[in-house]
């Protein structure tokens, strides 16, 4: 064999070796990149996991917390429905001057000469049921309010 077809062989060979060792360097690389990639995403997993297991008890604590104002809201609100259909308590609105003129017309005196007419039992009823709903929808809202302020933070 010639001197250059020695030289070419070395070559050659150096070549090869270099390449290879190269591809295996490349692949190795790509399996550190994919490895610290999935290492990323498991330390992003568990950080959301973390935040929303934070949220969850937040929301079960405000849950908890709204759930017993609902309980007690519901409870002064059949107090206040049973004390007006009882008679304990009297819905009425003031009158100028007595619109009622009959004997049985329940009117009582009130500062600066107006009167009061109470308000029929039914009707009371009725407007104790649309205040329950507004005090109901603001009590919804407050609470949806304190789940947004909770999820934002």
């Amino acid at each position: 064999m010639s001197a250059i077809a020695r030289y070419l062989a070395i070559v050659l060979v150096a070549l090869a070796v270099g390449l290879l060792y190269g591809w295996q360097e490349y692949r190795q690389g790509y399996a550190d990149h994919e490895t610290f990639a999935k290492l990323q995403t498991a330390v992003q997993n568990n950080i959301a996991r973390a935040k929303e297991q934070e949220w969850q008890e937040k929301v079960n604590e405000m849950d908890a917390l709204r759930t017993e104002e609902n309980r007690n809201a519901q409870k002064i609100e059949a107090q206040l429905r049973a004390d007006v259909a009882d008679g304990k308590r009297r819905l009425s609105i003031r009158v100028k001057q007595p619109v009622c003129t009959t004997k049985d017309a329940k009117t009582a005196s009130v500062d600066y000469g107006t009167t009061r007419a109470d308000i029929d039992g039914q009707v009371a009823q009725d407007l104790i049921g649309i205040v329950i709903e507004g005090d109901q929808a603001i009590r919804q809202l407050n609470a949806l309010q304190d789940w947004a302020d909770i999820v934002i933070k």
